[in-house]
């Protein structure tokens, strides 16, 4: 795992475009993991820049969701693909083709995470998993647990990211949602890690112990040989 600070918001999404586009550049068709969310919002607009100033350079790029909520009705700008879509794949017209998302309207959630599972099988594994970190030490919507799920599932939301400012916006209760699991983000080539927002602080000290628990799923991604953690050091002071 390789840790750097940056002193904002900005800096650090600066560093993690640098490397999303060296990647690129290497392998024009390479599966990225796109999280929503503000955590990786400033990497989304600086890959919407890079389009603008260089039209093909996401040509041949393919997409794939990290989560989604389960329950929000039909039109929510609240959804996953919501706010991705809109950061992201519209800024740089990507085609529907070339992105695997959670349905969020999907009748039966966990069948709608074994055709992801599928899907993911079939083209993956993934190349760069984008990443934020909940308050709780979650990433995706893997919750603290004893057990922690390999593959995509349905997860149920934990007390402290259902009293999150976010999921309370939405306006309609939310219990769970269609998340990777585990073993999907650490079968990534790279995963890039955002530590920034409030209420950070006490998750990212505890991944510094170095310490592998189930009780703080970030901390699996030190079993990891590629992990880039980006600190906005403004966020954690």
């Amino acid at each position: 795992m390789k840790i750097q600070y940056s002193p904002d918001f900005s800096t650090m999404s600066k560093k993690a475009a640098d490397l999303v586009h060296l990647e690129i550049a290497k392998k024009p068709d390479l599966l990225f993991c796109a999280a929503s969310g503000g955590s990786p919002s400033g990497l989304y607009e600086l890959m919407a820049q890079k389009h603008l100033s260089n039209p093909e350079f996401f040509d041949r790029l393919n997409v794939i969701k990290l989560d989604e909520w389960v329950g929000l009705p039909e039109g929510s700008e609240f959804t996953s693909e919501y706010d991705i879509q809109n950061k992201l794949l519209q800024k740089i017209n990507l085609p529907a083709d070339r992105c695997i998302s959670f349905n969020s309207l999907a009748k039966n959630p966990k069948m709608e995470c074994d055709r992801v599972e599928a899907e993911l099988i079939e083209k993956g594994p993934i190349d760069i998993c984008i990443l934020g970190i909940g308050q709780n030490g979650h990433i995706a919507l893997n919750e603290p647990a004893d057990k922690l799920n390999v593959s995509c599932h349905v997860a149920s939301l934990s007390e402290k990211t259902l009293a999150s400012g976010m999921i309370q916006s939405v306006g309609i209760p939310l219990s769970k949602g269609m998340t990777m699991g585990i073993g999907n983000i650490l079968a990534s080539k790279m995963i890039i890690l955002f530590i920034t927002g409030k209420g950070k602080k006490e998750a990212f000290n505890s991944l510094l112990k170095k310490e592998i628990d189930p009780l703080l799923p970030a901390s699996m991604l030190w079993l990891h040989p590629n992990v880039r953690v980006l600190v906005d050091e403004s966020s954690i002071e």
